[in-house]
This record gives structure tokens, sequence and C-alpha cells, in this order.
């Protein structure tokens, strides 16, 4: 996690819910709720969200939602499986509503283990403009 934590408006806008970092829906409230239980610190919670979402969310670069409603964190949820975007969207929300602030960033990576049908959907090298979350 970075070290310098964003003060005022700027903390405002990496705790406040989205369209897309709806941490106000009920399921992403549960969900961030459950991997927190019984933990106390802030960067405890943050490693603890982030097992939670890469251990029960299934990666699936084969059926990605280009909707707006496939790129919210509630749907990578409800379906059980998202990809990068739809996993930083969710590691995203929860952190905001266990109150650390958090925002997803995007990036070009080349992924030397890409298939054939990855490179055919998304182009040479596979999966690119890939998604994070960064949380203070």
């Amino acid at each position: 996690m970075p070290t310098s934590r964003p003060t005022g408006h700027a903390e405002e806008n990496y705790l406040c819910a989205t369209y897309f970092l709806d941490h106000d829906s009920p399921t992403v409230c549960d969900f961030a709720a459950d991997a927190c239980r019984g933990i106390d610190g802030e960067r405890e919670k943050a490693v603890s969200l982030y097992y939670a979402v890469r251990d029960s969310i299934r990666y699936d670069a084969y059926r990605i939602d280009f909707s707006r409603e496939g790129f919210r964190a509630s749907r990578a949820l409800a379906d059980g499986y998202g990809f990068c975007i739809s996993k930083a969207a969710l590691l995203s929300a929860a952190a905001r509503h266990v109150g650390i602030p958090a925002r997803m960033g995007f990036g070009d990576v080349r992924n030397h283990l890409s298939t054939e049908k990855l490179d055919g959907d998304f182009g040479e090298d596979g999966a690119r403009e890939r998604a994070g979350t960064e949380r203070y």
C-alpha cells in the first residue's frame, strides 16, 4: 500500500460509492464485512480483502461482459467469476466499504503466457489494458 494517504477532498473521492465501485450494495457490504470479521488493523484488512477476492472470484478472461453492468463490483460477486477489471472493482469497492481509500489503476501488460484465443480477442501478446487496485 502507498505510504501517503490522500486527505480532504481526495480522500472522500477514494471512499465514496460509485456506479462501478458499488460498495453500498448489500452483496458488497456483506462480502467486505465477512472478509474483515475479527480483523482490526487497516493493513490486515487490506490483505484479507485481497485474498478474499483472489480466492472467491474465479478469474475468467473468456466470459467478459462488456456492458456497464458487467464492470460493477457487485456483478463479480453475483457471477462468482470475473477478469482483472471486475476483480479490481470488487477489491476497490470492498476496501472503500471498510474505510480504506482505494482506486482502480490501469496499464498495458505483455502476457508471454497468452493463449491463441486471447491473442485473437485482445491482440498480440494477449490480454492488455490490465486493471489493479491502489489502496492507501
